[in-house]
């Protein structure tokens, strides 16, 4: 009869061995989740500031998408729609064409929307606004010139976003 001298040898290896042991121990956890830590709590400062400088483009980008969508259907429909604040710009804005409501955005909390050309405009069926050129400043509320977006609209009709404040 064959003998498999194999596996008596893998046994008694094992039993009388001190193989090394697998794993890490709990300092070892311990000293890499510190290190993580100590990482994160650098991390978030920077992180926060990216954080708010996206919520300043998604709102840029909203004003300049909602223009947009305002002046497609005024020539769409061979009449006026109206861009239109919801009391300040920074509070939201809506989209009307006639007597319909085509979307409304916002509000946007902690951001400041400001412009000197009043709380409505208006797309006639040229596609052109009929208030002339306009100028908004997307920022964060309370912080200086850091993370601002100005959004501008010339006398055609056509949108700009620029990084940066308004000139």
């Amino acid at each position: 009869m064959p003998v498999d001298l194999g596996s008596a040898t893998r046994r008694r290896g094992m039993a009388g061995a001190n193989v090394g042991a697998r794993g890490f121990t709990l300092v070892e956890l311990i000293v890499t989740l510190l290190v993580l830590a100590i990482l994160a709590t650098m991390a978030a400062p920077s992180f926060q500031q990216f954080i708010a400088g996206q919520r300043v483009r998604n709102a840029a980008s909203d004003l300049a998408s909602a223009f947009t969508l305002m002046r497609s259907e005024a020539v769409k429909r061979n009449g006026i729609a109206t861009l239109a604040a919801n009391g300040t710009w920074s509070a939201g804005w809506v989209v009307t064409a006639g007597a319909e409501r085509l979307r409304a955005y916002g509000p946007y909390t902690d951001i400041t929307v400001s412009t000197a050309g009043g709380n409505s405009l208006w797309v006639g069926n040229d596609g052109r606004p009929g208030n002339g050129s306009q100028t908004f400043q997307v920022s964060m509320g309370g912080t200086g010139t850091s993370n601002v977006v100005c959004i501008q609209i010339n006398g055609t009709g056509r949108v700009a976003t620029v990084s940066g404040a308004c000139s």
